[in-house]
């Protein structure tokens, strides 16, 4: 990490397994939350359903706890990504709206497709940095390039492979001071 990392109003964990990411990002969150921080954005929990291939995605609003389904079940022969699109935008628009002077700190779970497309949580993010709020956001790496391309030097970059549940809860915390 660069000597100016700390004054980056953007985190960005690198991770090439979702799974686990998930797992430490709502863990840390819900340490956070426990503490009294006061969180905004939305993370993912993927929900297994018997019988399906697919899991099903559902976003979860920091701010206010609603849930937020995200994706679309279109079968069992369905190909490719099961998100649906206008739904992701609601559920930012809706994150967006709890934004406030007492928010710490915006968490994101993923700069995913849509957003190296140039939609999804970006207006999120442009919103929480306008407000002086930090955001911690995950950034599977494949998506890396684009990232740092929409990034640039607003963003430092942790590797999720240097943490733990417990430094990731830090990192966190230093983010919301």
């Amino acid at each position: 990490m660069m000597a100016d990392d700390a004054h980056r109003p953007i985190t960005a964990i690198v991770y090439a397994d979702g799974a686990a990411f998930e797992a430490l990002l709502d863990e840390a969150v819900r340490n956070l939350a426990a503490r009294g921080v006061r969180l905004a954005g939305v993370v993912q929990q993927s929900i297994a359903r018997p019988g399906r291939r697919k899991c099903d995605m559902v976003l979860r609003d920091l701010a206010t706890g609603r849930l937020h389904p995200i994706s679309e079940h279109r079968g069992e022969a369905a190909r490719g990504c099961a998100l649906d699109v206008d739904l992701l935008l609601r559920a930012c628009a809706a994150a967006e709206a709890g934004l406030t002077d007492g928010t710490a700190l915006v968490v994101l779970s993923k700069f995913g497709k849509v957003e190296c497309e140039g939609g999804g949580v970006r207006g999120l993010i442009e919103a929480a940095l306008e407000r002086g709020i930090p955001v911690m956001i995950g950034v599977p790496a494949i998506n890396l390039q684009p990232f740092r391309t929409y990034a640039a030097d607003l963003a430092r970059l942790v590797p999720i492979a240097h943490l733990h549940p417990g430094l990731l809860d830090e990192a966190l915390a230093q983010e919301a001071c």
